[in-house]
């Protein structure tokens, strides 16, 4: 597309035209930065021609005072990641520096240049020229001209229907602007409104999704949890490829044939405001969605943990779309015990958890039927029997009964208990916290390979236990809750089989839990038994209305009854 207007600071280079390129830009910024690269390892040229030819001819020209340069190719300046491509990628030290800008983008550009030099830097001068003749002659381009404004949009789409498919989000863009191109009753000001508008709303969202360059959010999951808001779903939440049908169902030409929702109301037809009000609240959506992942949040770090669901994001979504109050943080304390809860006794469908947020989204007054609706469903009614069975179940499965050791709440558990006894231990700081948590490790106090170090500590145990009932008391013993600790740093595995002063010895500079641990003198089931019971009463408080007794806390412990009486003679 030839721009009519380039930037003022680029007028004074006479014989030429600018475009605007509409599809192939990351092709070319890849050969611009393979050719710098070519050009900074010559010796004096190639192809004939000075370095300082070649610069001019495929970088950039200066204007004679030095002060004014123009590249052969560049981004905009209103890009995000002009001042990095100048100056880190073409290294225009004259350029202003904008080494904080470290995003997805402006990362791939910088790998693409260090990737180049490290191949280059292995050729020997021939390789270098014979690559360089290749880049300079041999290329084919096919080059398209676009006239129109509203061809732009068309082409691009057209054009990027092969090879890498393009995001639901990337056509959705190119759709909501030939739209308002094609809009009637709207003033040719109005329509450059919205497309302004459509523009800067794909840039924060693109900006926000690739905030973190480590940990890129995808483009159409987080279109489809919007969705699961802004239009309700016949399940839970839209899947991408539902979501991309329903949102080309929302902006079509014959929009008003297809439902709105369950309720049987159709689509209104496209329009301005629709378009507008689409467009506001997605890019309303993206910081929050952005937020959600990477949040400051201790309360949501830990909801994540509990359950990383779609589902459980659209509600936080939908919250976070409110400010955060008062009322709002102890829903979502409220709502962290619930989903604890629901790790131990399976009493409701985390998937509601978006029905919430869809409710939520429609009007903040529903935050308290949402408030009543979790405190009542915390305060449930409690059979320990089902309770037991739910625990014991971890012992008895075919393919590996390992336990407490198999459930999936265990370590988040540990990390609960562990805030429990930093507050016993009257500490004010942390040995690990949630932000350490993909780092540690669970560990056996009493190692599963005990053969050559805990021998007698096992066969103490196991004595006068016979037949199949031996092999089921040796994976109650290793694998019960008071044997399971959280290893902080992850410490050398290697050491977990050893004995037990070293391993006391290990566990003295450790986290809270391996703290407690080290404080006996001895590990045996005495120990195992009393920290158990320890853990579990920490449980009861983590869960409203459990109540325990004796008997009863010694079947989720130890599984069978003469397991249970052989810690008991203890």
């Amino acid at each position: 597309e030839e721009e009519k207007n380039p930037p003022e600071n680029e007028k004074w280079v006479s014989g030429v035209k600018f475009y605007n390129v509409v599809d192939g830009q990351q092709r070319l910024t890849t050969i611009s930065i393979l050719i710098y690269e070519l050009i900074k390892l010559a010796e004096k040229g190639y192809s004939g021609e000075s370095t300082e030819d070649l610069l001019k001819t495929f970088v950039r020209k200066t204007n004679l005072t030095g002060k004014s340069v123009v590249y052969k190719f560049s981004y905009a300046p209103t890009d995000k990641n002009f001042n990095f491509l100048l100056y880190r990628i073409f290294e225009d030290k004259s350029s202003v520096p904008d080494e904080n800008n470290v995003n997805l983008y402006s990362k791939n550009l910088a790998y693409a240049k260090q990737f180049f030099f490290d191949r280059l830097q292995k050729q020997n001068p021939n390789q270098r020229e014979l690559l360089f003749k290749k880049l300079a002659n041999s290329l084919s381009f096919d080059v398209r001209i676009i006239d129109r404004d509203l061809d732009v949009q068309a082409v691009f789409e057209t054009m990027n229907n092969r090879g890498k498919p393009l995001s639901t989000l990337e056509k959705l863009k190119n759709r909501l602007i030939y739209l308002t191109d094609k809009l009637t009753g709207s003033t040719l000001e109005d329509k450059r409104n919205l497309r302004e508008k459509i523009n800067q709303a794909w840039g924060r969202i693109y900006s926000c999704l690739a905030q973190n360059p480590d940990s890129i959010l995808d483009e159409d999951v987080f279109l489809s949890a919007h969705l699961s808001l802004y239009r309700k779903p016949k399940e839970a939440v839209f899947s991408e490829n539902i979501a991309e049908e329903k949102v080309f169902q929302m902006f079509c030409n014959k929009s008003d044939k297809f439902d709105k929702d369950e309720g049987g109301i159709k689509e209104e037809p496209v329009a301005y405001q629709k378009i507008e009000d689409y467009v506001l609240s997605l890019s309303k959506a993206a910081p929050i969605w952005y937020n959600i992942h990477n949040s400051n949040l201790l309360i949501v770090k830990k909801l994540l943990l509990l359950n990383s669901t779609k589902e459980l994001k659209v509600f936080l979504l939908a919250l976070l779309f409110r400010n955060i109050d008062e009322i709002s943080k102890q829903v979502l304390q409220n709502l962290e015990k619930l989903l604890f809860r629901n790790q131990v006794l399976w009493t409701f469908d985390e998937r509601s958890t978006a029905n919430w947020g869809r409710e939520l989204y429609k009007t903040e007054d529903n935050i308290e039927n949402i408030t009543k609706e979790i405190d009542d469903l915390n305060r449930s009614t409690i059979v320990n029997q089902t309770l037991i069975q739910s625990m014991n179940r971890y012992f008895s499965f075919v393919n590996g009964p390992k336990g407490f050791h198999r459930w999936g709440a265990l370590k988040y558990f540990l990390f609960e208990y562990e805030e429990r006894l930093k507050n016993e231990f009257m500490e004010t700081n942390d040995k690990v916290s949630i932000d350490d948590y993909d780092s540690t490790t669970i560990e056996h106090i009493v190692p599963q390979k005990f053969e050559e170090n805990w021998q007698g500590v096992v066969n103490d145990y196991l004595k006068d236990i016979e037949g199949e009932k031996i092999n089921v008391a040796k994976k109650v013993f290793l694998n019960t809750l008071g044997n399971l600790t959280i290893l902080k740093d992850g410490k050398n595995s290697s050491l977990g089989n050893r004995g037990w002063h070293e391993k006391q010895n290990r566990f003295s500079t450790g986290s809270y839990n391996e703290i407690e641990v080290s404080k006996s003198s001895n590990w045996t089931k005495k120990e195992i038994l009393e920290r158990g019971l320890k853990m579990l009463s920490v449980l009861q408080d983590k869960i409203a209305g459990l109540e325990l007794n004796g008997d009863e806390r010694s079947k989720i412990l130890f599984y069978e009854d003469y397991i249970a009486n052989r810690f008991a003679e203890t």
